[in-house]
């Protein structure tokens, strides 16, 4: 008898939400593309992601993030120069975690493990210095 009456008032609410429910109806008008992707277009990200990036006991990423990522290494020169054309695109998962040393920026942390943290990390950052890496590196593989 207590399920009975458990029960009852979640179907009330269920029923007056579905009530207050509106159909919407939304219209595209497609005036003129922005841009054009032709069809050998291939993009990549480099992401963020610190070697303590773990999942199910297994880290993959290992120096793969753009913060430790080996920027001379022959291998992957080659492999980026060889995809042509190719956009790399720098973001992924800790974007919005990303503080830029630029200006009057003092602080500049290391992405660190923590609980309370966009997929478990704290805030890191990229230094002017690693950005100009970056940079030499994009303009190096074209």
């Amino acid at each position: 008898m207590n399920f009975r009456f458990a029960f009852c008032p979640i179907i009330l609410l269920l029923s007056v939400s579905l009530s207050f429910a509106q159909n919407v109806n939304v219209v595209i008008h497609r005036a003129a593309s922005i841009a054009k992707t032709d069809d050998n277009f291939v993009c990549v990200t480099l992401d963020w992601w610190p070697a303590e990036k773990c999942d199910y006991n297994q880290c993959p990423w290992g120096k793969a993030g753009i913060l430790n990522l080996d920027l001379r290494y022959g291998a992957l020169i080659n492999a980026i120069k060889a995809i042509n054309p190719l956009r790399i695109k720098v973001g992924g998962s800790l974007q919005d975690n990303v503080v830029y040393k630029v200006g009057e920026v003092s602080s500049c942390p290391n992405f660190m493990k923590r609980e309370d943290g966009l997929f478990g990390f704290s805030q890191g950052c990229l230094s002017m210095e690693r950005w100009d890496q970056l940079n030499r590196f994009f303009n190096h593989t074209g």
